[in-house]
């Protein structure tokens, strides 16, 4: 796994981020997109003609946004939820998403030559990804993602409404 080293610049986009910042539509949008961008920064071992980032609709693409802009790699889009997963012909594959709570969505889809990106990952879910991980940071926290604005026990915001302005 590599995880993001944390400077002042970093911990302030990831305050941002964090579900009780109260902070939601553009703002949190940038602060993805430049996570994505820092952390495609140190990717530099991934060919751009042979690698594809594919974007975890819809709470990955600010997130895989600045990875692509970093990186100059290929990028594609997926939604788990209307279309059937087909590996991306390139060498390497990176799946990105904002948030890995369990990791189940992605681990549907991984392939054993594929990689993961995410802002952020709940530790329960690091060991399955091993070495395959990028990420921002990882959390102890774990819960499931609502249409409200403050976190109640294991309920919260739910990071695309949050991304998308929708709360």
């Amino acid at each position: 796994m590599y995880e993001l080293e944390k400077t002042e610049e970093i911990n302030k986009l990831i305050a941002i981020t964090k579900s009780d910042s109260g902070i939601s539509g553009p703002e949190l949008a940038r602060a993805h997109m430049e996570l994505g961008k820092k952390l495609g920064m140190h990717l530099n071992m991934f060919e751009p003609s042979e690698t594809t980032l594919v974007a975890m609709l819809r709470g990955g693409i600010f997130f895989a946004e600045g990875m692509y802009f970093a990186m100059g790699c290929k990028f594609q889009t997926y939604d788990s939820k209307h279309e059937e997963f087909v590996r991306p012909e390139t060498k390497n594959v990176i799946l990105v998403d904002s948030v890995v709570n369990t990791g189940k969505t992605i681990l549907n889809i991984l392939y054993p030559d594929m990689y993961v990106a995410c802002c952020v990952i709940n530790e329960n879910a690091v060991p399955a990804f091993d070495s395959k991980l990028f990420t921002v940071r990882v959390s102890k926290n774990s819960f499931v993602g609502e249409s409200i604005c403050k976190q109640e026990g294991n309920v919260g915001p739910d990071t695309t409404m949050r991304l998308f302005n929708l709360l």
